[in-house]
């Protein structure tokens, strides 16, 4: 199985490279990573039978948009 995923991944950065995606299906593939992953974060963080750390969930979720605010920032955005 490793080398199949190593053979993955050295085959969808040879087709990366070699052929121009246009940006809305990257725009698309990352929100849909996105979703995934902030499903599963939710699925493990906040059941209320076992014991959940919301705190942390929380405070990680301030902190990652803060540092998204301040990139678009740094970068001529507004508020």
């Amino acid at each position: 199985a490793r080398w199949v995923l190593a053979a993955a991944l050295l085959s969808g950065w040879a087709v990366g490279a070699a052929v121009e995606v246009p940006e809305i299906w990257v725009v698309t593939v990352t929100a849909m990573l996105g979703g995934g992953v902030i499903l599963n974060v939710l699925k493990e963080e906040l059941p209320s039978q076992r014991e959940s750390r919301f705190l942390a969930l929380l405070a990680g979720v301030v902190v990652f948009a803060a540092v998204l605010w301040a990139e678009d920032l740094w970068h001529g955005g507004t508020v």
